[in-house]
């Protein structure tokens, strides 16, 4: 049996919707969302003695919220692979799913930005006055998810564009 790309792709992208719930409690047992878990990961945030155990596993957990939105991004090529397999690549419904990777894509960076921002409140609103905290961190990797996600966002517009210029002809022959 030989396998075309679409369809080793396909299966690849639910293999992986498959795998990151059970990535998730595999991170939980092995106590990547411990108190002490997240004060590792933010070596600069000054994280009160006073803070619950409570308050920073949620912190902690706030930062799957950009998880969240990439695993329905997963979804959508998913089903653009699904058609692809099904010979559909140009049709409205594809560019559309393209359309949304994109705005997912920007999604994605904007979460980035805004949940270790909000993280970073969280983990020190237990302190005095003067030692809280608002971290904002912006880089090249929100930079590139914004210029791919324009890019897939073009790409869906333009498909769009085309496939109802294609339905257009379709009615003429």
């Amino acid at each position: 049996m030989r396998f075309s790309l679409p369809t080793v792709l396909y299966f690849g992208t639910w293999s992986a919707l498959l795998a990151a719930p059970v990535l998730l409690v595999a991170l939980i047992i092995m106590g990547q969302f411990s108190p002490d878990a997240v004060r590792e990961a933010f070596p600069t945030v000054p994280v009160s003695d006073v803070q619950s155990d409570e308050q920073i596993i949620f912190a902690g957990l706030v930062g799957l919220v950009p998880w969240g939105i990439g695993a329905w991004v997963l979804y959508q090529v998913q089903a653009l692979f699904a058609l692809y397999r099904n010979n559909r690549a140009l049709t409205i419904e594809a560019a559309l799913i393209i359309r949304n990777i994109g705005v997912g894509l920007v999604l994605i960076a904007v979460a980035q930005v805004v949940t270790r921002s909000v993280q970073s409140l969280m983990l020190t609103s237990a302190n005095v006055a003067g030692e809280r905290m608002l971290a904002i961190q912006f880089g090249f990797a929100q930079v590139g998810l914004v210029l791919a996600a324009g890019l897939m966002v073009v790409i869906g517009r333009s498909m769009v564009e085309a496939a109802r210029a294609v339905d257009d002809m379709r009615g003429f022959v």
